[in-house]
């Protein structure tokens, strides 16, 4: 099933708009790419699948521990979450339906 996401990374970035949309083959490749950005970011090109732009590959230094990415079922209805991915205490990569 894929998914939908809007990352909200550490406290160097932004909040995400509808244009920062990011399309996730699956609920576990979510989380790789949450574990990844968080883990190696600072020092590895991190791969940005967008939904409605050509996809990025960035650096991100100042992802901390309260990143996560809210996702969707849908592109086109961005109303409520369907789940919500986080880190846990121990670094670890947990999901909750919204």
């Amino acid at each position: 099933m894929k998914w939908y996401g809007l990352w909200h990374g550490g406290s160097g970035y932004a909040p995400p708009g509808d244009e920062d949309l990011e399309e996730f083959t699956s609920l576990g490749h979510a989380k790789a790419e949450l574990r990844s950005r968080w883990q190696r970011g600072d020092r590895e090109r991190q791969d940005f699948r967008y939904a409605c732009r050509d996809p990025d590959r960035v650096l991100t230094p100042c992802v901390g521990a309260d990143s996560e990415i809210l996702l969707y079922t849908a592109p086109d209805d961005l109303s409520y979450p369907a789940r919500r991915i986080y880190l846990g205490p121990r670094g670890g990569v947990r999901a909750e339906n919204c």
